[in-house]
């Protein structure tokens, strides 16, 4: 198979998606292919050639491949169990900072279970059952990698002009002032309308985010608040309070930016990790709105970017079923035609 064709038509394919439009997951699997397909090109090239130095370095990657895999499998899951740890040990033992740890768990059970079968059991069921574990791996870790890539060319900076900025709510402090997180936000707002301004565009806010049940005043008032003392006039500020999800804030700011101006353009801020799903959304409403990103802290970022594929995975619950059917179908024909 000549792997640097299929490499060009998976980069192809990437560079037509993402131009038409960066909000699609796809994107992160037509790239992800694409440097697989290359990758594999390179290597097929190394090993037709003839030079001693080029055999001896082919040796040195095979042997370096077959003993890195499974320690950075065993970091992988020992990681995820510490991290995990941590979460519950700073914030409360909710199940979602569980799921770190028992995904860490499972791993390592699969892991031992296999240098069970290797040096005790010798077992070729147990094989093909254990095979099919890390068949199951390696199919949400493509995924996982392709969510990160899809993710990072999401984010790259908007030079356009905009009629608005909607800022997209997070939770607030007791004393009903903005949170970190939404602060963040805020800051990345200020500093894009601000580059706007210098280009002589004037967009409007629009502060999106409802009052939940264990705050003191809507979200969007917080926000609102802090873009006056920051020196934003309150003309400049649309206010949605009434949604509740980010589905309604993105529906909702709709509704409000169609009123002001039938066909604007507009950008949402939100924090990193999050930037990808909330365009999904927007996008499955329609909206041609695209997303920029407020930084997030390095200690919570992992956690983050763990729960947004996860539910990635549930928002493409079908499509993620159908793909693991295929792959299990797939591997136990596969296995039925070596045995």
């Amino acid at each position: 198979m000549n792997f640097s064709y299929w490499g060009s038509i998976c980069l192809a394919v990437f560079v037509t998606l993402w131009l038409t439009d960066r909000r699609r997951f796809l994107n992160g699997y037509f790239f992800t292919a694409s440097a697989v397909c290359f990758f594999i090109a390179g290597w097929q090239w190394l090993e037709v050639t003839q030079a001693p130095w080029m055999q001896a370095l082919l040796v040195m990657i095979k042997l370096t491949f077959t003993i890195i895999t499974p320690i950075a499998l065993i970091l992988f899951a020992l990681a995820c169990i510490i991290y995990s740890r941590r979460l519950v040990r700073e914030t409360g033992a909710h199940l979602e900072y569980r799921l770190p740890e028992i995904v860490g768990f499972i791993i390592l059970g699969i892991l031992v279970f296999t240098l069970l079968n290797l040096f005790v059991f010798h077992n070729s069921a147990i094989w093909i059952l254990l095979g099919l574990f890390y068949v199951w791996m390696a199919y949400f870790m493509i995924g996982f990698i392709s969510y990160a890539a899809a993710s990072l060319l999401d984010e790259l900076p908007v030079h356009y002009s905009v009629d608005f900025i909607v800022i997209l709510g997070a939770g607030l402090l007791p004393d009903g002032t903005v949170s970190k997180i939404l602060k963040k936000r805020l800051d990345k707002g200020i500093s894009t309308y601000r580059k706007q301004r210098k280009r002589g565009i004037h967009p409007q806010f629009v502060v999106s985010g409802g009052q939940g049940t264990d705050e003191i005043k809507p979200e969007s008032q917080a926000m609102s608040n802090y873009l006056i003392e920051k020196g934003i006039s309150s003309t400049q500020i649309i206010q949605e309070n009434k949604s509740k999800s980010t589905y309604e804030n993105m529906r909702n700011s709709q509704v409000l930016m169609v009123e002001k101006k039938p066909f604007y353009r507009a950008i949402f801020v939100t924090s990193s990790f999050y930037v990808f799903r909330a365009g999904l959304i927007a996008k499955q409403l329609n909206s041609t709105m695209t997303g920029i990103s407020a930084p997030t802290s390095m200690h919570y970022l992992p956690f983050a970017a763990f729960r947004e594929y996860l539910a990635l995975i549930v928002m493409f619950k079908g499509a993620n079923l159908v793909a693991l059917i295929v792959t299990t179908v797939g591997y136990l024909i596969y296995c039925l035609i070596i045995h």
